[in-house]
């Protein structure tokens, strides 16, 4: 038998997401993001009426919903058996000069699947972090490219 293994080069795509915000006084932004629309504010204790996230919990969050669906979209294509997951994830935020930023972030995975080989659920979380966009773009220090348009 003689087997033959084409590799397909996967062409460069790119794809532009958007994200418009609207101020609504104070440190409060909403969000229109396709047909949704999100409120995005700070904690009283740092000068908000707490109406929503945080602009970094919403940052946490973003990384972490990256990695949940791609810890679904493999572990459906590994035929795992998921049954659950869950994810925590923490960032430690520093102060100490201007701009503050986060200096470490920790995310935990916990998942209940079908299977108990450890080293394939090691291999899912591991494929789920390559694939994140959101991970990717911190690991790869992406800078943004802010210009002021004035109307």
């Amino acid at each position: 038998m003689k087997v033959i293994c084409i590799m397909v080069k996967r062409e460069n795509v790119k794809k532009q997401l958007n994200a418009k915000l609207t101020w609504k006084g104070g440190v409060c932004s909403e969000i229109e993001m396709r047909h949704h629309t999100v409120v995005i504010d700070s904690g009283k204790e740092e000068g908000g009426s707490d109406l929503g996230p945080a602009p970094t919990e919403m940052f946490l969050a973003a990384l972490g919903a990256c990695l949940m669906t791609n810890i679904s979209r493999i572990g459906q294509k590994m035929r795992l058996g998921l049954k659950s997951v869950n994810m925590e994830i923490t960032g430690t935020k520093e102060y100490n000069e201007h701009p503050a930023s986060f200096v470490t972030l920790n995310v935990n995975v916990l998942i209940e699947a079908k299977t108990e080989d450890r080293e394939k659920l090691e291999r899912l979380v591991k494929l789920a972090e390559e694939n994140c966009t959101v991970s990717n773009t911190v690991r790869n220090a992406v800078a943004p490219h802010v210009m002021l348009r004035l109307t």
